[in-house]
């Protein structure tokens, strides 16, 4: 019993021992690991604060990424948004307003005008055509150099027969002033009528080869070409209205009596000039007995022109665009130079419409 006594001593000495180095250990384990954690929670923090340094910084960066994805989600439709305003504003300058869908209405109108909405809606496609009307003479007078050399010489010999004539000289100087116009509204209704019975076939044909590939080729150097190239879907139907076909009547008329109208003028100066050169006063005063005086226009005395002149040039000039209105529809060689690039004017519009009509269905 009292060897054991040692043991057990020691063995408990050990063990307390051990105890005590459990507990020492224990502390220092806990101090590591504080101190893993607080270096951890140090780094955070300095990522946090470097994060915020950088965030500090750069302001906008946040701001920019925010831009960028606005745009990425908005940009496409805003850019067809903006392309299909531009197109519909390319129909109104190219005289085919009715081209553009729902535009021609004027919504939003007060309760006491809208008894007139009607007569609104028509003063408003009258202002449209009004303006194409101004741009489209000013475009033809640019090209009234082209027009006085393909059309002028065949029109001037086919005057001059008749203007060596005195029996027509008699005719033309026998007609008073109010009879004059008269006759010059004869032609104009003549040419009008024939217009308005010949070019519904005409536009009838429209719009030609329409195919995807055509559309394109017609959308170049338009608002419309960049989303045309990109569609891989475009639809081959206009969808031509009774309104759209209004409209492509009324621009080949308005076309072709610009036209008209321009080359009558020029018929009309022509023989003024001519007449005053060519036709000398004993000439004149062996067909009337007298030597004409001259005329006055608005109070002012235009020598060596006489009345008698300017009535023939203006039955000249009445014959002339007579006959021009006819040829220009029914001569192969004047149809190509005058009519065929004003229906090409009105096909390119048609290719438009299809490509316009594509993109506004998927906007």
């Amino acid at each position: 019993m009292k060897s054991t006594g040692p043991a057990a001593g020691s063995a408990e000495t050990g063990s307390a021992e051990t105890d005590s180095g459990a507990g020492s250990a224990k502390p220092d384990s806990a101090e590591s690991g504080s101190a893993e954690s607080g270096s951890a929670k140090s780094g955070s923090a300095k990522s946090a604060k470097s994060g915020s340094a950088k965030t500090d910084s750069h302001p906008d960066a946040v701001n920019t990424d925010d831009a960028e994805t606005d745009v990425a989600e908005t940009g496409p439709s805003g850019s067809a948004d903006a392309a299909l305003a531009e197109a519909e504003r390319w129909f109104v300058r190219h005289g085919v307003p009715h081209f553009v869908e729902e535009r021609y209405y004027v919504p939003g109108l007060p309760a006491f005008l809208r008894p007139f909405a009607a007569a609104i809606r028509l003063a408003r496609l009258g202002a449209m055509l009004g303006y194409w009307t101004l741009r489209r003479v000013f475009s033809e007078v640019r090209e009234v150099g082209h027009l006085a050399v393909r059309a002028l010489p065949l029109l001037a010999l086919f005057g001059m027969v008749i203007f060596f004539t005195r029996d027509f000289w008699l005719i033309a100087a026998a007609l008073t002033s109010g009879w004059l116009w008269v006759t010059a509204a004869l032609f104009v209704a003549l040419i009008q009528a024939f217009l308005v019975a010949r070019l519904p076939e005409e536009f009838g044909t429209l719009p030609r080869a329409c195919t995807p590939d055509h559309i394109r080729a017609s959308c170049a150097a338009t608002p419309l070409e960049s989303l045309a190239e990109a569609e891989s879907d475009l639809t081959t139907d206009p969808a031509l209205g009774l309104g759209q076909r209004r409209n492509m009547f009324l621009y080949l008329l308005l076309s072709q009596t610009i036209q008209i109208s321009l080359l009558s003028w020029m018929v009309f100066f022509f023989y003024v000039v001519f007449g005053a050169i060519a036709i000398r006063p004993p000439v004149l005063k062996e067909w009337f007995g007298h030597v004409p005086a001259d005329a006055r226009l608005w109070g002012v005395r235009v020598p060596g022109v006489s009345s008698e002149l300017l009535h023939v040039a203006v039955m000249l000039a009445g014959l002339s665009a007579l006959y021009f209105a006819i040829t220009a529809l029914t001569d192969a060689v004047y149809r190509r130079e005058f009519f065929d690039r004003t229906l090409a004017e009105l096909d390119k519009a048609i290719h438009m419409r299809c490509a316009y009509l594509t993109v506004r269905g998927k906007s």
